[in-house]
């Protein structure tokens, strides 16, 4: 006969087993999710910056290989650590006046094997439209002990021509070529019929 303990680990396995090869929900959390970006200035350092606001969902099936969900990025809370280049930042992006959301609709997730190798979907905003695909960096998934559940998330990049987004700043901000895109999420899986509201993951 089986110990307790060995029996118990048994019937976890089985009944997580059906789990793990369904789709599975995973909400973005707040403080771990964001969207970086870097742009030459004349060719001597790199201007690095952030828009402090991202929120999503995503859903993701290993065992299918495919996914897909929305994240929505806050363009009017662009952060260079620059206030008259955040301004105009703001302003070329259609940002000014309060809130301005814009989202990615992801329309797919391409893996190798059981992990997303790339994000692909479509940024909108205000009337503009961009394709886009992110490929990741890297990719991962652990058991949070604070939570109880599952926590995923990696770093995805791409490269943006700025005239394809409409950005146009000044000469006089010295900022040249494209911009490279850095998106840093981490999400926890949900519970059926979970509320969608923002978690934390821990530091």
């Amino acid at each position: 006969m089986a110990r307790p303990a060995v029996a118990a680990l048994l019937l976890v396995l089985a009944t997580a087993a059906p789990a793990i090869a369904a789709p599975q929900d995973y909400q973005l959390t707040p403080t771990h999710s964001f969207v970086h970006f870097e742009w030459s200035h004349r060719g001597l350092s790199t201007l690095s910056g952030r828009f402090d606001v991202v929120r999503g969902q995503l859903r993701m099936d290993r065992a299918a290989r495919s996914g897909g969900g929305l994240v929505t990025i806050r363009l009017d809370r662009v952060n260079t650590g620059r206030p008259a280049l955040d301004a105009a930042l703001r302003q070329a992006l259609d940002a000014d006046g309060g809130e301005a959301p814009s989202t990615f609709r992801i329309d797919g997730l391409r893996f190798a094997g059981d992990a997303p190798a790339a994000a692909q979907g479509h940024w909108s905003w205000r009337g503009r439209e961009l394709d886009l695909t992110l490929q990741a960096v890297h990719f991962n998934c652990y058991l949070n002990p604070l939570l109880r559940r599952e926590v995923c998330g990696g770093d995805f990049e791409a490269t943006v021509d700025p005239a394809a987004i409409g950005v146009a700043l000044p000469a006089s901000f010295g900022l040249q070529g494209p911009i490279r895109l850095r998106v840093q999420v981490e999400a926890i899986r949900q519970e059926p019929g979970e509320p969608q509201e923002p978690q934390e993951a821990g530091s």
